[in-house]
């Protein structure tokens, strides 16, 4: 082994014991990286249209962003609020009937001695207190995340080429091909995501309106913001969807569930496909199985990050393995 493939070996190796010692290093890294890509895209934009510093276009960016959701906390922060504590009020009540309802029935009994949950003030003075330390430490990952997307979309070129440093000068070039190639991957696929959120959210929204289920605002965003973990979220964001329409009616909640499986087959069959264009394209299969690899590692936020972190893992063991190690032709 030549000093070429021992500088490759040596980074591939440092990220391995990262994962493995500190899983959360790298993947708070890669989440501000994903930060710094969706920053950069509306930032070059800016840049060309205006010729300001990269520096400038950036702060403006996350000037706009700010502002922007300000204006939307104070034109629907209210209603969703409201609907949001009345979610937070129906749910152990949609909870409590189910269980009731499955009481009732002699063959069903024993899964709803299953949910019902020990009744000990230690437990739940426990489980407040987990509650309280998880959100602290989410609320100190997010300010971390923020930071980090700030500083590489302000200066990526200074970190990447921080990075090729470490490797063999002869693979330099190709490095820079691979990292430009992961940038155009990652961007494909926040397009693709980004854009299916949106009509997921909008497309719920309206049939749960349509339905005349409870709280259709708030449980449309709930909708929206879990499309971004792909195949695993529209499921976790149905639950509470179909919770609420059985305390309507049980064919409602089947209606709802109906709702939500269309609206993940439009999304995952013909709007991510059609907006990211192949860019950052991933067997159904594969993904599910990096998210269920990453589940079990790391995670919620190894659910949540394993779709792109499958996307940028398949380019660099294409480029690096297949056609560097294997020396097969470039697919691309």
């Amino acid at each position: 082994m030549n000093r070429i493939q021992g500088s490759v070996l040596v980074l591939l190796a440092v990220t391995a014991m990262l994962f493995v010692f500190a899983p959360a290093v790298p993947l708070l890294g890669f989440a501000g990286l994903l930060l710094a890509v969706a920053l950069s895209v509306p930032a070059l934009w800016l840049m060309r249209l205006t010729g300001c510093p990269r520096w400038v276009a950036v702060l403006g960016v996350v000037v706009c962003i700010l502002a922007l959701a300000g204006l939307a906390g104070l034109t629907a922060a209210a209603p969703l609020a409201e609907q949001a504590a009345a979610l937070a009020e129906a749910l152990p009540r949609s909870f409590a009937a189910l269980r009731d309802s499955l009481a009732g029935s002699d063959s069903l009994r024993w899964v709803a001695d299953r949910l019902t949950p020990a009744d000990t003030p230690d437990l739940d003075a426990g489980m407040a207190a987990t509650a309280a330390g998880a959100t602290l430490g989410w609320i100190g990952n997010a300010v971390l995340v923020a930071l980090v997307g700030v500083y590489l979309a302000v200066a990526p070129h200074d970190y990447a080429a921080g990075l090729r440093a470490l490797l063999h000068p002869a693979v330099e070039r190709e490095a820079a091909e691979t990292l430009a190639e992961c940038g155009q991957v990652l961007r494909g696929w926040l397009l693709g995501q980004g854009f299916a959120m949106l009509v997921t959210g909008l497309c719920t929204w309206v049939g749960l309106m349509l339905l005349g289920v409870p709280m259709a605002g708030v449980l449309a965003v709930i909708a929206a913001l879990l499309g971004f973990i792909p195949n695993i979220g529209p499921v976790i964001a149905a639950v509470p969807a179909m919770l609420l329409a059985a305390t309507v009616s049980p064919w409602l909640a089947l209606w709802v569930a109906l709702l939500f499986l269309v609206v993940q087959f439009i999304e995952g069959n013909v709007l991510t496909p059609l907006v990211q264009q192949q860019v950052a394209d991933l067997p159904p299969a594969a993904l599910l199985l990096a998210q269920v690899l990453m589940a079990g590692a790391f995670g919620l936020l190894g659910v949540a990050l394993a779709a792109p972190l499958a996307a940028v893992g398949a380019v660099i063991v294409r480029r690096t393995y297949a056609e560097g190690w294997l020396g097969r032709p470039p697919t691309r």
